[in-house]
């Protein structure tokens, strides 16, 4: 009986969940673009992006996030993270997703002058939001009800 509480307790803290992590990506005057295919199995999932971005642009430059060359993201000076000011930004991107083969790609606008702009995100990825089939309340009532249950099935 227990081994089959403990299976139990374990298979509820199972996160499945696919992503597909890009990392950290770093755009400047000498390297203005980045462009990476991926490939996904798309299924009736909601795909998140998510990143961390900072960087040094001033209000002339801008970066264009693309997807399969939907423009689906711009960061600018009204909207950009600078110096230890980093900021997080998750975009669904299920829409712009195909079954397949997939196309990221970020173009940096950027403009040398007495300084050297650059940008990054990192932490990049797409991913499927993690779901439980059950709500997070009764998750706890059943963690609870089987703590209870080993406690009493306990003889020392």
């Amino acid at each position: 009986m227990k081994k089959y509480l403990i299976f139990f307790l374990l298979f509820l803290c199972i996160n499945i969940s696919y992503s597909y992590n890009f990392g950290y990506i770093k755009l400047n005057v000498t390297n203005p673009m980045y462009m990476k295919e991926f490939y996904i199995d798309k299924a009736n999932y909601s795909y998140i992006f998510s990143f961390n971005h900072y960087g040094n642009i001033n209000k002339s430059m801008k970066i264009e996030i693309y997807l399969n060359e939907n423009l689906i993201y711009i960061i600018d000076d009204s909207n950009d993270g600078s110096g230890n000011y980093k900021k997080s930004v998750s975009l669904n991107v299920s829409k712009y997703l195909r079954n397949g083969k997939n196309i990221l790609k970020i173009k940096g606008y950027l403009k040398k002058g007495n300084y050297s702009p650059y940008y990054v995100l990192s932490n990049a990825q797409i991913s499927e939001p993690y779901t439980v089939p059950i709500s997070n309340f009764m998750v706890f009532i059943t963690l609870m009800i089987l703590g209870i249950i080993v406690v009493f099935l306990y003889k020392p």
